[in-house]
């Protein structure tokens, strides 16, 4: 598979989590992190460790974080993703993940592309983040 087509499996993996969860309207005990910078890093490292479980529990969709059903075909998405699709030497530069800064916002916060080091140019986009219950998430909009 090449490249854009791993980013868009990621992506679609993420909107159906975060469809089901506004099907079931759950709200979970949030994992999150600290900070933005501390969300993506997780991320970003927990997928190149194929800790999908860690990926998973960082992620939202329109500002609530994945729970239940949706957190597992939020993992088995990813665990397709990082099995299938991802190259050796790209999970291995994703373990290595830094982020230099965020743009805050309130509740919501950016990383630019360019703040991220370690992070392959396939995955490598702006991220948007929402801090819910003082933790920070990867946020797809809804």
């Amino acid at each position: 598979m090449t490249r854009a087509r791993l980013v868009l499996v990621v992506v679609l993996v993420l909107v159906a989590a975060g469809l089901g969860w506004l099907v079931l309207s759950r709200r979970p005990a949030p994992s999150g992190a600290d900070t933005p910078q501390a969300a993506v890093e997780t991320f970003y490292r927990a997928l190149g460790g194929r800790d999908t479980a860690t990926a998973c529990a960082m992620s939202a969709y329109a500002g609530r974080p994945l729970a239940g059903d949706d957190l597992v075909l939020c993992r088995s998405g990813f665990d397709a993703v990082v099995a299938q699709v991802a190259e050796a030497d790209e999970l291995a530069a994703l373990r290595s993940t830094t982020v230099s800064g965020a743009t805050v916002d309130g509740d919501h916060a950016s990383v630019r592309a360019d703040q991220m080091t370690g992070v392959p140019t396939a995955y490598r986009r702006d991220v948007s983040l929402v801090r819910v219950d003082g933790h920070w998430f990867i946020d797809t909009p809804g």
